[in-house]
C-alpha cells in the first residue's frame, strides 16, 4: 500500500501509545539528548550510522521523524519505562519512499536489551500498522551484522526478503512481514 496524505488523514494516530511496561509518546526534540546517549553506545552506533548521529545529527534525525508524524500520521515513538520514566530508545514506522515501503524500526539502549521491551514496543506498532492503518506489508531494514536486531525481526514474524543498499550506500538485509489478511490471500488459504 502506498501511503498518501489521504491514508494519514483517514487514521488518527494515537498521541501516545502505551504497553504494559512502556510509555510511547511520539519522538520529539524533547528526546533528542537522551537519544544521542543511546546512539553513542559503540555497539549501537556501528549498526545505525555511527559518527553521523552525534548530538547535531541526532537532532536533525529527530526533526525528520517529527516531519514524518505530521505528513503521515505515524512515526517513531520514544520508549520510556513506566516504572522509572527512563528513556530507553525508539521504535515505530518510517517510510522509505525510494523503495515504496514502510519500515518498522527499533533502537534500544544496550543496558535494557534482552528484557523484551523492544519486542513489546514493536508488537504495539505492528498492531497499529496492520489493524488501524490497514497497511498490507512492513519491512525491517537491518545491518547484516546486527544479530540481535535480526533475531528480533524473526521473533516478530518477519522473514528475509532481500539484500539491498540504502540510499546512503549502506548494505542491509530487508525483512518483510505481510499483514494477516495478505498472508491468507497470497497463500490461497489460512496462514498456519
Amino acid at each position: 500500500m502506498t501511503l498518501t496524505r489521504d491514508t494519514a488523514a483517514s487514521y488518527r494516530a494515537p498521541v501516545h501509545l502505551e504497553t504494559e511496561r512502556l510509555l510511547m509518546p511520539p519522538l520529539s526534540g524533547l528526546h533528542a539528548a537522551a537519544l544521542t546517549e543511546v546512539y553513542a553506545e559503540p555497539e549501537i552506533a556501528r549498526h545505525i550510522g555511527g559518527a553521523a548521529l552525534d548530538a547535531e545529527g541526532t537532532a536533525a534525525q529527530v526533526r525528520r521523524f517529527e516531519a514524518v508524524w505530521r505528513e503521515h500520521g505515524f512515526g517513531q515513538s520514544a520508549l520510556v519505562t513506566r516504572v522509572s520514566g527512563t528513556f530507553v530508545g525508539r521504535t515505530g514506522l518510517h517510510p522509505w519512499p525510494q523503495w515504496d515501503e514502510v519500515e518498522l524500526g527499533y533502537v534500544v539502549a544496550r543496558r535494557i536489551q534482552g528484557r523484551g521491551l523492544a519486542t513489546e514496543a514493536a508488537r504495539a506498532w505492528l498492531d497499529v500498522a496492520f489493524r488501524r492503518l490497514g497497511l498490507h506489508r512492513l519491512t525491517a531494514v537491518i545491518h547484516p551484522d546486527n544479530a540481535p536486531s535480526r533475531a528480533l525481526a524473526t521473533r516478530l514474524g518477519f522473514r528475509v526478503h532481500r539484500n539491498d543498499i540504502t540510499p546512503a550506500g549502506v548494505p542491509v538485509v530487508v525483512y518483510e512481514q505481510l499483514a494477516p489478511s495478505q498472508r491468507i490471500s497470497r497463500a490461497g488459504g489460512p496462514d498456519c
